[in-house]
């Protein structure tokens, strides 16, 4: 009789181990989704920085070219009054006025050119920079959830209360996609 015993005792011992064993597997599975998880995080935040920057260079850009428009529109109806101005009173105080503003109008609009053709090409380049960051950053993130969240490992871990408890002791790590169940 004490043979079957110490036979049942030995199972017993080795179904123990290997759910021990079972159980550091996974968590060092869950302690990697969740440093997967923070940096996942930290290039959210960083990818959210990048598009605020694109946003802004664009905005900065059609502001630059409508200033561009309007001045031009000014120049186009200046250019009729300096027309004017040489047919009747070309030495008048008006036709001064009007030639001054036409040379600053000038002045502006090429400045204005300068500036939206450097904004065009550096917004286009932050812009494609943010798309190609958020496209790189979705196939992480995609990766990340089917490992991490939609992985028979992940739901072990969620059933394992050892492992459970070891990966996701802290208030954060509870919140975070790892210790969720969805």
């Amino acid at each position: 009789m004490s043979i079957p015993i110490i036979k049942f005792g030995l199972i017993l011992l080795g179904f123990m181990s290997v759910n021990l064993a079972n159980a550091n597997d996974l968590i060092t599975f869950g302690k990697a989704c969740l440093v997967k998880e923070e940096r996942l995080n930290q290039a959210k935040i960083k990818l959210d920085t990048l598009s605020r920057r694109s946003d802004q260079t664009q905005t900065k850009t059609n502001q630059a070219w409508l200033s561009l428009k309007q001045y031009q529109e000014e120049k186009k109806q200046l250019e009729t009054s300096m027309t004017e101005c040489a047919e009747t009173a070309p030495n008048s105080a008006y036709c001064h006025q009007i030639r001054r503003r036409y040379n600053e109008l000038t002045y502006r609009i090429n400045r204005k050119e300068v500036e939206a053709s450097e904004e065009r090409f550096d917004g286009d380049d932050s812009k494609v920079d943010y798309e190609i960051t958020r496209a790189n950053f979705n196939q992480r993130h995609e990766a990340f959830l089917a490992q991490c969240r939609d992985s028979d490992d992940h739901y072990a871990l969620l059933q394992n209360p050892d492992a459970y408890a070891a990966v996701c002791s802290d208030d954060e790590a509870k919140q975070s996609v790892t210790c969720a169940l969805f």
